[in-house]
């Protein structure tokens, strides 16, 4: 039978990652949020379809990348800069200092390509068809003539033939091959936040003490601490049936709101070039994302003055006062490898803690707990 003691250990250190791995995805989010993750993330996989060069194959500087006011991919004088550039795109930024949208979709992608292709001196009845391959013949697009890089050409050339010379089925390569990098792209996102997640862990794991070898060292000597940790996690449990859910969520909504976005420009587009209109989707743009930080602000407030808070005051977590007498440098060194563990811990993600708490319960639930009358017929 499992030892309920080590059960209830795991599931008082599991409700801790949770709680603070929480905290952390918040802060993580707020950090992604002023420094325009998504869009950067974006602008390198756009960077990545249209150019030949690939400079993100260091982590370090990959990483880096996200924190530079604005990013580079758009390059001036090639056809990554001419997306950008294009009104559907140049449009859709989040404010004055990132200029580059977070978020657009296939449709898009393929309707600014094709743009590119053809030229902005469109008109009614001109031969489209012939004017995408005049640029794909020319090995420069006829928007700005500028170089379209080589195997990006090879491949436009591949699904231009492949589509037949067929509008509609061309565009629908191009969105198949848009969605395909941003499924990778989505892939790049979470290695690169996971990455900026453990040292955001390291610096809560710092500042709340939160050390994982000493709190484990707590539960095993104080049973009425398990429980009361077990009762806590019972309840938030209980209180957050959807938590999973309602975090994966969250993405889901932002994509949706900036695709909403995405379609009014789309119509300011097509109807109007008025600036007063276009300032206005700015103003819609700006309060939608002000919105999200000021939620995340207010959700990791909440956190803290609650359930933090009562983890704190349950487990006593505080730093001690390290002087120079024998041992005192190692006991340091100690908490500092315990912060690191639970730094590592808190990457893993709220999702997962949650997840595994949820199991762990149901686990517990399953486990005869003996009552009291049990304990006396044993006793006897």
């Amino acid at each position: 039978m499992i030892n309920s003691g080590i059960l209830d250990i795991v599931i008082g250190l599991v409700f801790i990652y949770l709680l603070y791995s929480l905290l952390a995805t918040i802060i993580q989010e707020i950090i992604a949020s002023n420094f325009g993750f998504r869009a950067k993330i974006l602008e390198r996989a756009i960077f990545r379809m249209l150019e030949d060069e690939n400079k993100f194959n260091n982590r370090f500087t990959s990483v880096f990348y996200l924190f530079k006011k604005s990013g580079n991919g758009g390059k001036i004088n090639s056809t990554s800069g001419e997306f950008y550039q294009h009104p559907l795109i140049k449009f859709l930024g989040e404010d004055n200092s990132r200029k580059k949208p977070a978020y657009i979709n296939s449709t898009t992608f393929s309707k600014v390509i094709v743009d590119l292709l053809r030229g902005n001196d469109i008109k009614p009845g001109d031969d489209v068809n012939s004017l995408i391959q005049k640029a794909l013949d020319q090995n420069a697009t006829n928007w700005g003539n500028t170089k379209i890089s080589d195997e990006t050409l090879s491949f436009l050339k591949s699904i231009w033939a492949d589509s037949d010379g067929d509008i509609v089925k061309f565009r629908r390569h191009l969105e198949s091959w848009f969605n395909e990098t941003m499924d990778r792209a989505s892939s790049w996102y979470k290695k690169h936040t996971q990455f900026i997640l453990f040292f955001v862990g390291l610096t809560i794991a710092i500042v709340f003490n939160v050390d994982t070898m000493k709190i484990v060292d707590k539960l095993e000597k104080d049973p009425k601490l398990r429980g009361q940790l077990v009762q806590q996690a019972d309840a938030f449990v209980q209180a957050h049936p959807d938590l999973d859910i309602r975090l994966k969520e969250k993405e889901i909504e932002f994509k949706r709101a900036m695709a909403t976005i995405q379609k009014t420009d789309s119509a300011i587009q097509a109807n109007s070039t008025n600036d007063i209109m276009k300032l206005s989707l700015e103003l819609e743009n700006y309060k939608l994302l002000k919105s999200r930080r000021d939620t995340l602000l207010n959700r990791a407030e909440t956190l803290i003055q609650k359930d933090i808070q009562n983890i704190h005051h349950s487990l006593g977590l505080k730093w001690e006062n390290y002087d120079r007498k024998p041992g005192s440098y190692l006991s340091l060194l100690k908490s500092l490898m315990g912060c690191v563990i639970t730094a590592i811990a808190l990457s893993m993600g709220a999702p997962f803690w949650f997840d595994l708490l949820n199991k762990l319960m149901k686990l517990r639930g399953s486990v005869a707990t003996p009552t009291s009358d049990d304990k006396e017929k044993k006793q006897g």
